[in-house]
């Protein structure tokens, strides 16, 4: 039996080692040097060192911004198992343009005794100087990546400002190559028209106008009339919600801050087919993207401040407990998940900052009150016809009974007017308890409306989930987040204008930043909002 220091000097005199190679599309393409030539290069290196090769990791088209790759995880499952005692590479930034991942990633190797060469960089040995250069070249890999980001930014963003999209158009549009070929670098590609999915696109928009359809339902219409997704199945419902609110169809190009409202492409539906959907949308779903098992309060509000993406929520189960998480969805990640309750505090945190002028708070209450006085009177007019009505079928029930013991009706009848006056009585009943009950609901809602007058922040907590969605609806179209911090909170059209007559205010100086945010967004308002806008308006 071999001992313990026979073992590791079969598992030296191995010298198993691996490679990894990785180029992305822009440097493939300006760079020219190849994975195929980056492979090549390792393996002769490996094999010149005398190294037995395991494999070579390729990880083609890949940021170097994230260690989440194939290739990379792999390598990482090796080394911590200890089955490699090298790894090639051509530079430092194949394995990551990242500063912290990259250091992570060299502690792990100097832990396991892993070697890391890098075929256009000095061997490191471990020293002070050494390790201080590796950092150094670290941080200038990351900024190149940085530099690289914001130079792909600066020309994106100058295709908005030129008024084209700078990427694959939405449903219902396609690129062409520009048939004038004397025009600058930016105007290359046009966006045009799918005279395919074009008409669907209207189509869809024109059926979900009409307030008979649901989004669920026209899935289903608006694929059998042959719009695919890019995969060619079936759009899903969030896909479509999407479709519905991006202006791209009334002839307009976001993109990130930029906001051209004079795009190159032609507008596929007017402004007030498009408004009209926004009301719609705003009206039947209250911010809610889509049919869910579990009902989550912040559906549709929340966002990710990084990538703009709408938060979705899940449950995870940690040791015996349940918890449900907030979270972007980006697919290489978005920083730590934000507990479910934790955010909704955070959230209910910001009712606090707001309050209602003096003006209006009496506006409101005075406005409550007539308002119940009127319903309370119309309470009390039902309930005594009712009342009056029952009175009455007792009376006739009474004649009945004497008419039986008088002989005037036989058995039979009495039995039959019994039947239809006792059918009448129950009927009253049950309305007299439905009345009943519709005025515990509408002195609720009253208290309701006081508290929200006086006390927000008090009303939002103790309102129903149902209750605090309206509630979130009134205030805020979006809070972004990062990290489980809220980084902005855009408030809704009507707030602002609320904020903008001096009807309502911050307690904190947030306030500085609403107007500029709503003067960026179009927010279409219902019926409703229309209505309480205008009353607000007649107080200033």
């Amino acid at each position: 039996m071999k001992s313990k220091h026979q073992n590791c000097e079969s598992l030296e005199s191995q010298k198993i080692a691996v490679g990894y190679c990785r180029v992305s599309t822009d440097e493939q393409a300006d760079n020219g040097l190849s994975i195929e030539v980056q492979e090549q290069m390792c393996r002769k290196s490996m094999a010149d060192d005398g190294y037995k090769i395991l494999d070579v990791f390729l990880d083609e088209g890949k940021s170097g911004g994230t260690m989440q790759r194939a290739g990379i995880r792999e390598i990482v499952r090796l080394v911590t198992e200890q089955k490699i005692q090298a790894i090639y590479t051509i530079h430092s930034d194949r394995i990551a343009r990242n500063t912290l991942d990259y250091l992570q990633f060299r502690q792990l190797l100097r832990e396991k005794g892993v070697i890391l060469k890098c075929l256009y960089q000095p061997l490191s040995d471990d020293s002070a100087a050494s390790r201080t250069m590796d950092t150094v070249m670290a941080s200038f890999n990351e900024m190149q990546r940085l530099v690289t980001s914001e130079k792909v930014k600066s020309t994106l963003y100058a295709k908005v400002k030129a008024g084209h999209y700078p990427t694959t158009p939405p449903a219902g549009y396609m690129n062409i190559e520009n048939p004038d070929k004397d025009t600058d670098r930016v105007s290359r590609k046009i966006i045009v028209q799918d005279p395919k999915t074009a008409p669907l696109i209207k189509e869809f928009f024109k059926l979900y106008s009409t307030g008979n359809f649901n989004v669920y339902d026209l899935c289903d219409i608006i694929y059998e009339k042959g719009l695919r997704s890019r995969r060619g199945g079936k759009m899903s419902p969030s896909r479509l919600y999407d479709l519905l609110r991006n202006r791209f169809y009334l002839g307009e190009v976001v993109w990130g801050p930029v906001h051209n409202k004079d795009g190159k492409h032609k507008a596929l539906i007017d402004e007030s087919l498009f408004n009209k959907v926004q009301t719609i949308i705003d009206a039947h779903n209250h911010h809610a993207c889509r049919r869910r098992k579990y009902q989550w309060l912040l559906n549709g509000f929340v966002y990710c401040y990084k990538h703009e993406k709408r938060f979705t929520a899940e449950w995870h189960t940690i040791g015996n407990r349940r918890l449900a998480y907030y979270h972007c969805p980006n697919k290489s990640g978005c920083g730590k998940y934000s507990e479910q309750v934790d955010l909704e505090a955070r959230v209910a945190e910001k009712f606090k900052e707001l309050e209602f002028s003096p003006e209006f708070t009496k506006s409101i209450i005075d406005k409550a009150r007539i308002k119940f006085y009127d319903r309370r009177k119309e309470y009390d007019q039902r309930h005594q016809a009712l009342i009056n009505q029952r009175t009455a079928f007792d009376a006739r029930r009474k004649t009945m009974e004497d008419k039986l013991f008088d002989g005037v009706i036989s058995d039979d009848e009495f039995k039959e007017r019994r039947g239809e006056v006792g059918k009448e009585l129950r009927s009253i009943e049950g309305q007299l308890l439905e009345l009943e009950r519709g005025r515990d609901i509408k002195l609720d809602e009253a208290q309701e409306i006081l508290l929200f007058a006086k006390d927000t922040y008090k009303a939002y907590e103790q309102a129903s989930p149902t209750l605090k969605r309206h509630f979130l609806g009134f205030f805020w179209q979006r809070f972004e987040v990062t990290d489980g911090v809220i980084i902005k909170s855009t408030p809704t059209l009507l707030f602002a204008e609320l904020l903008k007559l001096k009807q309502a205010y911050y307690k904190t100086t947030e306030s500085k930043n609403s107007k500029g945010i709503i003067e960026n967004k179009s927010v279409i308002l219902t019926n409703v909002e229309l209505r309480m806008l205008n009353e607000v308006r007649t107080l200033s």
